[in-house]
């Protein structure tokens, strides 16, 4: 009976341990996913404010590019006046001329000392860096041209093989399906000969519809001729301006 009562009170001093034991491995466990949860909601956080960041940066820059497009063309078309152009009228009738032009000014002087320096410097960093990177172009280039090479010895070595081995095959279809490779080849003849009909003739009737009826009037090739001419001629007038306004910025103190 001593026996079994001191077995008793082991087995119920061992329970509650074994209980205890239950519930620190359960909380370490929860603890463990917890975790785990909140490094993955952290790092998806991280994600997602770096996407709109980025997109955010991109669409400040685009609206920016635009918007000094759209005023430096309103300027040149006023003709190179900002005051005369429509941007400067109306910011001079809500009184913000001034201190708008200033600020035009001054980020056009620093713009056109940039382009200058880029002008003047960028040409020797892209010789620095050509001559640093000439010989891995050259390597990758070397290397290109080798796996050339080999795919090209591949596809002819694949050629002979089937030259070599198509009359075996043919005689072995022969054995079993006479006259089969016949009309196999006179099929596929036949085939190519109706591919290369096609395609000639849908050439040739879109050569014709687009010669009578597309590039006419308008569209003709002696008007878009003068007027490739004339988009050379403007791009020409906008880049000698464009010059212009650079050393005029530029020297601005």
């Amino acid at each position: 009976m001593a026996s079994k009562s001191s077995a008793d009170k082991k087995t119920q001093k061992q329970k509650p341990q074994n209980a205890n034991q239950n519930q620190t491995q359960k909380k370490e466990v929860q603890g463990k996913s917890k975790k785990k949860q909140s490094s993955k909601t952290s790092s998806k956080s991280s994600s997602s404010v770096t996407s709109v960041l980025c997109s955010f940066l991109l669409a400040t820059f685009l609206l920016f590019g635009v918007t000094g497009a759209l005023i430096g063309y309103d300027t040149y078309r006023a003709g190179g006046k900002f005051e005369a152009s429509f941007t400067g009228q109306t910011l001079k009738q809500a009184g913000l001329l001034p201190a708008v032009q200033d600020a035009w000014t001054c980020s056009l002087k620093y713009s056109a000392r940039g382009y200058k320096w880029a002008e003047a410097n960028v040409p020797v960093y892209y010789q620095a860096t050509s001559k640093a990177l000439g010989p891995y172009v050259e390597f990758s280039i070397d290397f290109g041209k080798v796996l050339w090479n080999g795919t090209k010895k591949g596809f002819a070595n694949v050629k002979v093989l089937a030259q070599q081995k198509l009359p075996v095959v043919a005689d072995f279809i022969e054995q079993y399906a006479p006259g089969l490779p016949k009309k196999i080849g006179d099929a596929s003849c036949a085939f190519c000969d109706t591919v290369c009909t096609f395609a000639g003739n849908a050439y040739k009737h879109t050569f014709e519809f687009f010669k009578t009826q597309v590039f006419v009037g308008k569209l003709s090739m002696e008007n878009l001729g003068k007027a490739f001419n004339s988009t050379q001629q403007a791009a020409a007038q906008y880049y000698s301006w464009f010059n212009d306004q650079v050393d005029f910025y530029a020297k601005l103190k």
